[in-house]
């Protein structure tokens, strides 16, 4: 059987668990995600299912729910980074938020950084897919049906394309 993927974070990754596995195909996927999980919390989630599976690919979807300080975020990005075994890679999707929930685009520049310095990551870039309205987002922040099958597309094919090459 293959090595699963591990799917951690907020409602964002709530919302592809009824098109992602279908996706994939053959693949396992372990989900763990909670609507309004800030990092520090996924990383507590993430930390506990690497104790109970290994797994080929991590998917995260986290920093929608953190503050807008972009060195806080790029500390929780390291953490994360240390804790995925080094033989995995990693499937993360960027932030889209509204101005609301505060300023976003230097979280999404120290999420391009991390990407720039480990080649594990693999970036999905779910703010271009928002700005360029390939979605709608009724509330905001949460797409419709159609926008949750696009993002798990999206995370489907980086996943093809970035993830097979570290298997």
């Amino acid at each position: 059987m293959p090595s699963p993927v591990l799917v951690v974070g907020d409602s964002l990754a709530v919302g592809m668990r009824p098109y992602l596995g279908t996706m994939l195909g053959s693949s396992e996927v372990v989900w763990d995600a909670r609507s309004g999980r800030t990092t520090p919390e996924g990383l507590v989630r993430l930390r506990a299912r690497l104790r109970e599976v290994t797994p080929q690919t991590v998917v995260i979807s986290l920093g929608t729910n953190d503050g807008p300080d972009p060195a806080r975020f790029a500390s929780r990005i390291r953490s994360a980074l240390e804790a995925i075994p080094v033989s995995a890679c990693i499937v993360w999707a960027d932030i889209n938020r509204p101005p609301r929930k505060g300023r976003y685009h230097a979280l999404n520049h120290v999420l391009e950084q991390a990407a720039q310095h480990d080649p594990r990551i693999v970036l999905v870039h779910w703010d271009r897919a928002v700005l360029r309205r390939s979605v709608s987002l009724p509330d905001g922040l949460h797409p419709d049906a159609p926008g949750f099958r696009y993002r798990s597309l999206m995370v489907a094919g980086a996943i093809a394309r970035g993830c097979t090459a570290a298997a």
